[in-house]
């Protein structure tokens, strides 16, 4: 094997000093720009590797996808069998313990050969950390071209042209609704009269649950985590035009941020009827997700705000569930917003210290080949980067009523990042307030807080941080500006498209 001229042992130690903190994966970083220069000149001095067919070589894979793991696992046997010199040794963890497991690995200089950027990461900060390597040089033009419209962005994947991370997925909303038929029938609800409006959905909700009796109620949620909660807030304020975005986005319109909203207040009120009026299940204030989905399962709930994902696991464990989707309750008074998304968000990439980076990236290549995205899409709850497997593949006929939902309902968002990339260092500097919307959220289902009252205090807090990571970052060098977080020809109702960031 050819060997790597790698000009990094000079600047390892200025690149591991950085951590990560608990929640939000806050990256700090020394405010030096002859550390980014340094690691900038080390990768150019890194020559190709081109590892010998009969070469042992063991590649180390950690992530978190668990929804995944079995096909990964065939995948993985079958990738050994046609490369007979490969080992794969692969891991999966829980999130939270993923980024403990990078952090060490890193620090120690023994990070996996393969591992994806820590949710709530910028790329930006992993490569001033040294966490990856371009995977250009292995990668052919072909392959990262058969990846979706806006699936590999700059500042997202990719910087100055080089991508060193590819996403998991397609980036569709996560928040409509499933609703339980066999709930629904026991109720005397007619599916064909499901509610589509916010006065029309409690009005359900709460025949169900006096129809069950404790039996079963209208609604079931993850009331035990505050993101799932902040992410159906946050999308039921933008169907009444509040542009919340995306929940690791700082996005200000007219130069303020839309916690305290009236459509943030209004989506609150919401909730806070539900609970009043006994539609939610008494479960809800202290389970988290899978468990939600399981009691949902049990026909304990009518409807769950979900994300896509729960369709695979629902096929698996409870085959007898006759479920189906619908889109979110809109306002009273018609919607003013569409749910928004971002673009497919980044995942797997190769560690900056891989021996063999020829090898990982031909283990990407198949993972990301029509063959096994088409079995991925073909599970439901799924929709792949690559177009071509969604249009071949995708059969499951609640996977195909969430997808053209998705297609309906939601709109794509600005991104401050892809706007502007050095908007990056602005979300490194930034602190997370406590309590959040979902915080907020988790008080109104436990009907112990004044919720308008702490939503100002979160807007207030939250915007004197804002600016404060605004003007650390620019004190730093950053070249940014509130203005790049405000978004004045963003229509909530249509997709922000490419041409719309020249405009603005």
């Amino acid at each position: 094997m050819r060997k790597v001229k790698r000009a990094l042992a000079a600047v390892l130690a200025v690149l591991m000093a950085g951590s990560l903190s608990a929640c939000g994966v806050k990256v700090q970083t020394k405010d030096d720009a002859n550390t980014t220069a340094a690691v900038t000149e080390a990768k150019e001095e890194t020559e190709a590797v081109d590892t010998p067919t009969d070469e042992k070589v063991t590649l180390k894979i950690i992530d978190w996808s668990d929804s995944t793991k079995e096909r990964r696992e065939a995948f993985h046997k079958k990738f050994m069998e046609e490369n007979p010199n490969v080992t794969i040794e692969y891991t999966v963890l829980t999130a939270d313990q993923f980024k403990e497991t990078v952090i060490s690995a890193i620090k120690a200089g023994n990070a996996p050969d393969l591992f994806p950027l820590p949710s709530g990461m910028k790329l930006s900060a992993a490569l001033k950390e040294n966490w990856f390597m371009p995977m250009n040089d292995y990668v052919s033009d072909d392959f990262l071209n058969t990846f979706a419209d806006g699936a590999l962005n700059e500042g997202i994947t990719t910087i100055d042209g080089k991508t060193y991370v590819l996403p998991e997925s397609a980036n569709i909303i996560n928040t409509l609704v499933f609703y339980n038929k066999n709930v629904l029938k026991e109720a005397g609800i007619d599916e064909s009269q499901l509610p589509k409006t916010r006065s029309e959905f409690i009005d359900v909700c709460r025949k169900i649950s006096d129809a069950g009796n404790g039996k079963y109620f209208g609604i079931i949620d993850s009331g035990a985590q505050a993101n799932r909660l902040e992410l159906a807030l946050r999308s039921l304020a933008s169907l009444d035009g509040g542009k919340c975005s995306d929940i690791s986005q700082m996005i200000l319109v007219d130069g303020q941020n839309t916690l305290n909203s009236e459509a943030m207040q209004s989506a609150f009120d919401f909730y806070d009827t539900l609970v009043k009026e006994g539609c939610f299940h008494p479960d809800t204030v202290s389970i988290k997700a899978p468990e939600a989905r399981a009691l949902f399962a049990q026909n304990q709930a009518a409807f769950i705000i979900q994300g896509a994902w729960c369709i695979s696991t629902w096929r698996k464990d409870n085959p007898d569930l006759d479920f189906g989707v619908m889109a979110l309750p809109a306002p009273d008074n018609g919607m003013k917003g569409k749910l928004p998304y971002i673009g497919a968000q980044p995942w797997m990439g190769i560690s900056a210290n891989c021996k063999h980076p020829d090898v990982a990236a031909k283990y990407l290549t198949a993972l990301y080949s029509e063959g096994y995205q088409a079995g991925l899409v073909e599970d439901g709850g799924f929709v792949s980067v690559i177009d071509a497997a969604n249009k071949a593949h995708m059969t499951d006929d609640v996977m195909l009523q969430y997808y053209n939902l998705n297609n309906e309902e939601a709109a794509l968002a600005p991104d401050p990042i892809v706007g502007n990339p050095a908007t990056a260092d602005v979300y490194a500097e930034v602190s997370a307030i406590t309590p959040g919307l979902g915080e907020i959220a988790q008080g109104i289902l436990a009907q112990n807080i004044d919720y308008k009252t702490e939503l100002k205090t979160l807007s207030d807090k939250t915007q004197e941080e804002w600016l404060r990571a605004i003007d650390a970052a620019k004190a730093k060098g950053a070249d940014v500006s509130a203005d790049d977080f405000e978004f004045k020809n963003w229509n909530p109702m249509e997709n922000y498209t490419a041409d719309l960031y020249k405009s603005r």
